[in-house]
């Protein structure tokens, strides 16, 4: 049964519709105005609506105009019904505006009930080739993925194949059981030096030492990475056969060109789904906050005790972190999720006027007072305030909050008696305010009335085993919003997601979503490929270094004094304890764990011997 909203200020031309309609195969549901319209569709879903042009407070045509903008509601047909007798410039107005159809009342039962079946009956149609049209869009782009991947994916085997045929010719070596050189080609002069028989095999320079320890880990079929003067470096596979005499042959073979291609196909394969949430985990997830690291599991575990409570509470990270994400989480997480939760960036708002955004002022307060103005903390009575960046707020009203914070009471500007408000605070910062106040730049009563409970948030850097799952999130996110359900994003490649790991993110989880945003703004494909990254993230270079905020009990902060201060030192420690992370989650296991991490198992096998795991 087809549902039909009516729209009409009139109650009789409401009641003579929903009888023209009735033992029809409509559902009539009615609206008394442009608003209640408005508002009822959002809340329920029809096939076609009969609009009246003449209205109070919003007409017709504004009601029309506002639906068609809408993405949810600019889909339904509208037909106007009239009893004004405009010229053929209104007609064409409504047209203009998306109507279907433009009636003048009276309206005949029969005319009317004629016109609706047929715009029904061409909807369904549209809807129809619609679809049937998605449909084709996404085989066109299927095939032309195919075709596009395809092209890629035999220029890489040709050269590949091309790699192989032009390889070197394998070259032998005999060493004894102590290892001890038997026999060599002179071709093994330009990769492990002079190779005198009799002498052992490790004492001949750093290639020769490194076989050696291959051979002696019991190695059969392994990779040997040797450094070349220019700095760069060549990759020789190394096969060992043990003789019934006890010697054993050792295979060596330039394969340099060849892993280069290898990894050319490898970099541009999609990377595993990441994984899913480990069963034994607490039940509690911050609404909207993504992450599976153990600081946002100890997180998510602090919130959860605090976000049945009323307290204070002090949220410290980076810039881009998801502060305010934490603060919705402690407020509409909780039993008083139908309060009021109103949020205010400190620094978005003139020094002059922040006390009267806060705490409101009184009609005549100030020159341009023109009536009186309750304020956000009375806007918030009886929920929760957000104040975030904290530290950008100025002495005199610091001195203001720290009254609120004490006796629950605000002064509005030009008031002469204060008002009580029921507000629970959340404040956060990415200064450290403990700093602050020994420069004297925050109030150290203020300081320690807001440090009730504090909660660190950790950077992106900190926490990189949750990049795949941010990079799906914000994927799934970006299909969404650019329109993008027939012809999805899928993933992004091993190649794509290796930089990503490998880069410090210094805007954090903020600076990746926009990463992400930008691939979709500039038409990736159905996989992010390395060159759809912004340049900072391909090159590993960002424009802007760190900023640490969460203190160890020095005062320093925690990446700075891990990793001297250096920016490599600083990536280096984060890629180790994320690997080490992975290591520990799956007992051991490399090839799970660099699954886990979206790594390809040879670069994580190099990068855990680089970093020494």
């Amino acid at each position: 049964m087809a549902r039909i909203l009516v729209v009409d200020d009139s109650a009789q031309n409401l009641t003579l519709i929903e009888v023209y309609l009735r033992d029809t195969e409509f559902e009539v549901v009615t609206a008394t105005g442009g608003l209640e319209a408005i508002e009822t569709c959002m809340q329920q879903a029809f096939e076609l609506i009969l609009l009246d042009v003449v209205m109070p407070g919003i007409d017709g045509f504004e009601v029309c105009r506002r639906l068609k903008n809408d993405p949810r509601t600019a889909f339904i047909p509208v037909i106007f019904l009239t009893a004004r007798l405009g010229d053929e410039s209104e007609k064409l107005a409504a047209y203009q505006l998306g109507a279907v159809d433009y009636i003048q009342k009276p309206v005949n039962r029969e005319e009317l009930v004629a016109r609706i079946r047929v715009m029904l009956r061409l909807e369904e149609a549209r809807s129809r080739l619609d679809r049937e049209n998605a449909s084709l869009r996404r085989q066109l782009g299927s095939v032309q993925h195919t075709f596009g991947t395809a092209a890629d994916s035999l220029r890489d085997l040709q050269r590949l194949r091309q790699e192989w045929a032009t390889s070197h010719e394998p070259a032998l070596l005999v060493v004894d059981g102590a290892l001890r050189v038997q026999a060599a080609d002179e071709a093994l002069r330009a990769w492990l030096g002079e190779l005198v028989p009799g002498e052992v095999l490790g004492s001949r320079g750093l290639g020769a030492s490194r076989l050696a320890r291959l051979i002696e880990d019991g190695a059969r079929s392994a990779d040997l990475t040797l450094p070349l003067p220019d700095g760069g470096h060549q990759m020789l596979q190394v096969q060992v056969r043990e003789l019934a005499d006890g010697l054993r042959v050792v295979v060596l073979q330039n394969v340099t060109g060849v892993r280069a291609a290898e990894r050319s196909i490898e970099r541009r394969e999609p990377r595993p789904a990441a994984p899913a949430a480990p069963v034994g985990e607490s039940s509690y997830r911050m609404t909207d906050f993504v992450g599976r690291a153990p600081a946002v599991q100890q997180l998510s575990d602090q919130v959860a005790k605090l976000r049945q409570t009323r307290s204070t509470v002090l949220i410290y990270g980076e810039s881009g972190t998801g502060k305010e994400l934490v603060a919705r989480a402690l407020h509409f997480d909780g039993e008083n999720r139908n309060a009021p939760f109103v949020p205010l960036h400190c620094g978005a708002i003139a020094p002059e006027l922040i006390e009267s955004e806060l705490f409101g002022h009184e009609k005549g307060a100030f020159t341009g007072a023109q009536q009186a103005k309750e304020g956000l903390f009375r806007a918030a009575d009886g929920g929760t305030i957000f104040l975030d960046e904290i530290a950008e707020t100025s002495p005199a009203v610091q001195v203001t909050l720290l009254r609120v914070l004490q006796r629950g009471e605000i002064r509005p500007v030009g008031a002469s008696l204060p008002r009580i408000v029921d507000v629970r605070v959340l404040a956060a910062t990415n200064c450290d305010l403990l700093q602050m106040v020994r420069a004297g730049k925050f109030r150290a009563d203020l300081y320690y009335r807001l440090e009730v409970v504090t909660l660190n948030l950790p950077p992106l850097r900190e926490r990189l085993v949750d990049l795949p799952l941010l990079v799906d999130h914000f994927i799934a996110a970006g299909n969404r919003r650019h329109n993008r359900l027939d012809r999805p994003v899928r993933a992004v490649s091993r190649g794509a997601l290796e930089r990503m790991l490998a880069y410090p993110w210094p805007g954090n989880v903020r600076e990746l979503e926009n990463a992400i945003e930008r691939a979709f703004a500039l038409g990736v494909g159905e996989v992010v490929q390395e060159e759809d990254l912004p340049p900072q993230v391909l090159h590993g270079a960002p424009s802007l270094g760190p900023t640490p905020v969460v203190r160890t009990p020095g005062g320093e902060s925690a990446v700075e004094a891990g990793a001297g201060g250096s920016l490599r030192g600083q990536r280096e420690a984060v890629e180790r304890q994320a690997m080490a992370h992975a290591l520990r989650e799956c007992d051991g296991d490399k090839a799970a764990a660099a699954q886990r991490l979206g790594m390809s198992r040879s670069t994580f096998y190099r990068r855990a011997r680089e970093l020494g795991l």
